[in-house]
């Protein structure tokens, strides 16, 4: 019996899709005249991510976004659990520590589409500043984020247990000084996956530099002597992206002071010198700005930017592994 040789390749093709479909690796299907097409590639990065502090590039964060479509089997991974993953849904709704769309992302939750995931963790370790600053918590939990204010009182413990609890840290106004094994404790944290964000102003006194006891680790230090102008100067960062001015009203200089084993990139900057410093050390990362008035409600209300300054900064320093969401532009 003579066979066309079209039909045959195209038996061909079929046979060579279905095993490779069989053996978990790829999903094939029969495109026109016989071509095979497979699915869309994973997705890359979250939008607003970046490899390194120190890198250059242009001001807009970079980063991926989920790849093309295709077939409902993906390669092994999706998830990070091995073998195939079914989708059970088109988008992340729920968090559970599992890529339910199949897109490479675990709880990449954002119902809001606001640019911080709705799974965080987050919190904010100190009292509020000496302005209203309601708007600022209300503002967070909004956005679907967990947020809860802690270690208002000296004798409330710092350790590893305390920080477990959250993804992202906001250090506000503290309470007292802090031990060099707290100081470990915070950057091993850091180290593992965790991501904080340090402000300070106030009043020049005492107080204002407590949190350097627990940036030691990091060779970061905010420096005597207040500074009042916006911050204008902007390194081309994720953290920075979108940003032109940002108010700083008795704030501190930052010094890198090196050592850290980490990576530090100034950021942000006056004309005295750097205000704003980002590190990242192991699969963690750590903002340090030198003014607190970004968290008080009368610049919410008058200076956008600063709530794009705060979506950028959560979607950096969170979790790299999971909750990674798409930051609008």
């Amino acid at each position: 019996m003579l066979v066309d040789a079209t039909d045959d390749r195209g038996m061909i093709k079929r046979i060579f899709c279905m095993g490779l479909f069989i053996g978990g690796l790829v999903h094939c299907s029969a495109g026109e005249n016989g071509a095979t097409t497979s699915p869309g590639g994973q997705g890359g990065g979250a939008g607003g991510s970046s490899s390194s502090a120190g890198e250059s590039g242009g001001m807009n964060a970079g980063g991926g976004g989920a790849g093309g479509e295709g077939g409902v089997l993906f390669p092994s991974g999706s998830g990070g659990g091995g073998g195939s993953c079914t989708p059970a849904g088109a988008v992340e709704t729920v968090c559970d520590g599992k890529d339910d769309d199949c897109n490479g992302r675990v709880d990449d939750v954002d119902v809001g589409k606001d640019g911080i995931c709705d799974c965080l963790r987050l919190g904010i370790v100190g009292s509020p500043g000496s302005n209203p600053s309601s708007n600022f918590q209300a503002w967070l939990a909004a956005r679907g984020t967990s947020v809860e204010r802690t270690h208002q009182t000296p004798a409330e413990v710092f350790d590893a247990a305390l920080l477990d609890k959250y993804d992202v840290i906001i250090f506000d106004r503290l309470a007292r000084t802090y031990t060099a094994e707290e100081a470990n404790a915070l950057a091993a944290w850091v180290e593992t996956r965790g991501g904080f964000v340090s402000m300070t102003g106030y009043t020049d006194a005492d107080p204002d530099f407590y949190v350097n006891t627990l940036l030691a680790p990091f060779g970061l230090a905010y420096q005597p002597g207040l500074h009042s102008e916006p911050v204008t100067m902007f390194a081309a960062h994720p953290v920075t992206a979108g940003l032109s001015s940002v108010t700083f009203l008795g704030g501190y200089l930052v010094e890198d002071l090196g050592g850290s084993g980490g990576t530090s990139a100034a950021i942000g900057s006056i004309q005295a010198g750097p205000v704003a410093f980002a590190h990242e050390r192991g699969k963690g990362r750590a903002v340090v700005w030198g003014d607190e008035w970004i968290e008080y409600d009368s610049e919410w209300q008058s200076l956008p930017e600063i709530e794009q300054l705060w979506v950028n900064m959560i979607a950096w320093l969170g979790p790299q592994d999971s909750c990674q969401v798409t930051v609008p532009k």
